[in-house]
């Protein structure tokens, strides 16, 4: 694709208000390095782009493939065919692989290979597969009802730009195939929560729970201070709210552990290096870390400062007998350092304003919990009534307790102040904004860097431009987004499951809206930091262009293939050992992070990424219906590399209800996509002065208010639509119990735990430590 491609003239046709004007449009691709070289630059563009990425990355496939065959088969190097589960030693599993080749390729699911949130997830891949079928099915409909339309004027020699819409305008076909599509997306997606009892949008009567807590603990946050008293605390609690079955062992508060929970890991890991130590071989020595030269050898840190291997000689005693320090006493040294700073941690931490409160019983916490809510809808609606100044429970945030599993005690921390929360949403608005910029237009990110001139033309050149330059751009958008994203979990999502959603659902959005604004600019965004770009730079018809169908295609097929790929070569892997090799002090480090390496598979941005294609795909599927196949066919792809990387490299992972019933539903709404293109495609061709009431609006509309009242009657079904903090200010207002009887919190599962120490993670390493001890 060029960089400032643009249409030629059409030949006037029959119906002016059938064209669009989109001739000043241009489209930015990240791939898109002209280069002046005959019948090959042809061949490289050829119908946008779509053939020369499928051969170019299919033969990157098919050589890495090669290579790790010949790499398995003639060499003993375990981290090839390992499958990394962490404490075990990965070389002594052995990949589970099918019998043949006709086994790998049938689609079948091995749940117990997987884990059950593997399958799910795999079954998920499936379903959208399923709708693929159909999709390309319409697709090869389209394609050839479109190719006989003259709308563009391109015959005799028709491209591929004669396979889109623009090529004969909307009549009743599309209606009809994108109400097959919707309705067969909802079917599938109902079957699949009711096959893996997720409760969704499109399966909102299933008997299931979308979250877990604990119904006899109670999590109370909102408190001030530095610290609590819990006498003062429970005499509180129960001569205001008169709450029974409370006693003061059952009153657990959470402190600020973040700085501890690092120490304890450094630990572990020393003592599971000390494992490692061959007492049959000679005493290893410390060796030197190749940045040593720039440290400074009186560091105030004990671990860094006991000794420095062989080429360093040690300080003070050691080094008038000039002794060289073996690696036992160095862990030894280290551990007992550890030891040291970490109970000078647990001994000074800080109350993180949240308490786990336990009951006798289900009944009595939820009592507890009542009584609570409604004494704060009370003093809301009451403000002059006097409280207490030293609890103030109107401040107070009460929930079952989630898991102790599922709390994410990194995240525990006392609130931020306003100023500073404030600060951290203008800080992740404008990382995400400057991402969107740059990313709107990678080609000039490149160009800075210098990484391509125009004046270049010989042979290296071009398999610079074409070859070695898409796959680092590639990876460099990868590891990006995966930065970027990641920026998110500065907001402290308190659970788990939380951290995961947020990161779906700013993966997920974050890609939607930077392919939407790279279609909708006809300038590269990066000029707006130059004072180039202006709001008329944005035009509504511009998402239109026909390019904007191969590239999005171009998209789905570069992002597909260069996951596979960095999956099956392990890259991963490699990076942490190669880092970790120049890291270590001795064997015994290298060889405890080779046997304990687990690699968890990702589920938020892997879900992410199937549900951005699937969105893209849905707006393109009538506008540009080759796409359908594209998607249909790197879709099997996917899901067959998916499944071999769950089954033979990555641990049997697990993940939270809410992530697979989180794509669902965004799968359901983004499906809405497809009559919403329809409509905006045929109102723009109308212009302001036409009716609305034409047939090409009609069937578009009447199907995208049919599917928008579904959405709305599912969600209603789902969980209600009003928020939930709404929901409880209404019911609780009435002041009667059963009003709250349909709260988000009664609608979870009991998790039933009985866990010693499961909300006081202090008291738990302190018995732990002391088993070791024993031990």
């Amino acid at each position: 694709m060029d960089n400032q491609t643009t249409i030629s003239p059409v030949v006037p046709a029959a119906n002016p208000e059938l064209e669009i004007n989109t001739t000043t449009c241009s489209q930015p691709d990240a791939y898109d390095i002209s280069v002046e070289i005959g019948w090959f630059e042809e061949w490289i563009v050829w119908e946008g782009g779509i053939a020369f990425n499928v051969i170019y990355w299919l033969l990157m496939l098919i050589i890495s493939f090669a290579g790790l065959y010949i790499l398995r088969r003639f060499f003993n190097w375990k981290f090839l065919s390992a499958r990394f589960v962490g404490e075990d030693d990965p070389s002594t599993i052995s990949v589970k692989r099918t019998g043949s080749w006709i086994d790998w390729l049938t689609l079948k699911i091995d749940e117990e290979a997987v884990g059950k949130d593997g399958a799910t997830f795999l079954w998920y891949q499936l379903r959208l597969i399923q709708v693929d079928v159909l999709r390309m099915a319409l697709g090869i409909v389209l394609i050839v009802m479109h190719f006989y339309g003259e709308k563009l004027g391109e015959s005799p020699n028709k491209t591929l730009r004669s396979t889109g819409l623009y090529n004969i305008g909307i009549n009743g076909a599309h209606g009809v195939f994108c109400a097959a599509i919707l309705i067969t997306l909802a079917w599938l997606m109902k079957q699949h929560g009711q096959d893996r009892s997720i409760r969704s949008l499109a399966s909102h009567s299933v008997n299931s729970f979308s979250s877990i807590c604990n119904r006899k603990w109670l999590m109370i946050s909102g408190f001030t201070g530095n610290n609590i008293d819990i006498d003062s605390l429970l005499d509180y609690l129960k001569s205001r709210f008169d709450i029974k079955g409370i006693r003061r062992d059952g009153i657990v508060p959470a402190f600020d552990i973040s700085k501890l929970l690092p120490i304890v890991d450094q630990l572990n890991d020393v003592r599971n290096i000390k494992r490692h130590l061959s007492p049959s071989k000679p005493a290893e020595l410390i060796k030197r870390r190749w940045w040593a030269f720039w440290e400074n050898n009186q560091s105030s840190e004990m671990g860094d400062t006991v000794m420095h291997g062989p080429e360093w000689i040690q300080p003070g005693v050691d080094a008038k007998n000039n002794k060289e320090i073996d690696a036992a006493t160095y862990y030894d040294k280290k551990e007992k350092n550890l030891l040291a700073k970490r109970e000078a941690i647990a001994n000074n931490l800080e109350f993180s304003g949240t308490i786990f409160v336990r009951f006798d019983s289900p009944a009595d916490a939820r009592a507890a919990k009542m009584a609570l809510r409604r004494y704060q809808i009370e003093w809301f609606w009451k403000r002059g009534n006097q409280e207490d100044q030293y609890f103030r429970p109107s401040q107070w945030t009460v929930h079952y307790a989630p898991p102790g599993s599922e709390v994410n005690w990194m995240h525990l921390k006392k609130p931020r102040p306003a100023w500073k929360t404030l600060a951290l949403w203008l800080r992740l608005a404008v990382t995400y904004s400057m991402y969107v910029i740059l990313m709107a237009a990678p080609g000039s990110i490149v160009r800075w860097l210098h990484l391509y001139e125009e004046s270049e033309n010989d042979g290296g050149s071009i398999f610079w431009k074409r070859f070695v330059l898409p796959t680092i751009v590639s990876f460099f958008t990868t590891k990006l987004t995966d930065w970027v994203t990641g920026q998110d979990q500065q907001r402290r999502h308190l659970t788990v499951s939380q951290l995961c959603l947020s990161s779906l659902r700013s993966i997920c959005y974050l890609n939607v809206v930077l392919y939407l604004i790279r279609m909708l600019a006809m300038k590269p965004l990066p000029l707006l930091l130059a004072g180039k770009f202006h709001s008329d730079d944005f035009r509504l018809e511009c998402i239109f262009f026909p390019v904007h169908g191969s590239f999005v295609a171009c998209c789905i097929i570069v992002n597909t293939m260069s996951a596979i790929l960095m999956n099956h070569l392990r890259m991963d892997f490699i990076f942490s050992y190669i880092s970790k090799w120049f890291t270590s002090r001795s064997e015994a480090e290298v060889t405890t992070f080779k046997k304990t390496y687990k690699m968890d598979y990702d589920f938020a941005s892997n879900y992410a990424e199937l549900t951005c294609n699937f969105a893209l795909t849905s707006f393109f599927i009538m506008i540009f219906p080759v796409i359908s196949l594209v998607s249909f066919v790197f879709s099997v792809l996917r899901f067959l590399s998916d499944r071999a990387t769950m089954t033979g490299m990555y641990a049997i992972s697990q993940t939270g209800h809410n992530l697979h019933q989180e794509p669902i539903n965004m799968a359901l709404s983004f499906a809405v996509a497809s009559p919403l293109a329809l409509l905006i495609y045929r109102r723009i061709q109308l212009g302001p002065t036409t009716q609305l009431l034409d047939p090409g609006i009609v069937a578009p509309l009447s199907l995208l208010i049919l599917y928008i009242l579904f959405l709305l009657y599912a969600r209603v079904k789902l969980d209600g639509f009003l928020p939930g903090w709404f929901r409880r200010l209404l019911k609780l207002g009435s002041r009667t119990e059963a009003s709250t009887e349909d709260d988000e919190d009664d609608l979870a599962a009991d998790s039933m735990s009985n866990i010693q120490h499961e909300y006081d993670p202090i008291a738990k390493l302190r018995v732990e430590e002391s088993i070791k001890t024993k031990v």
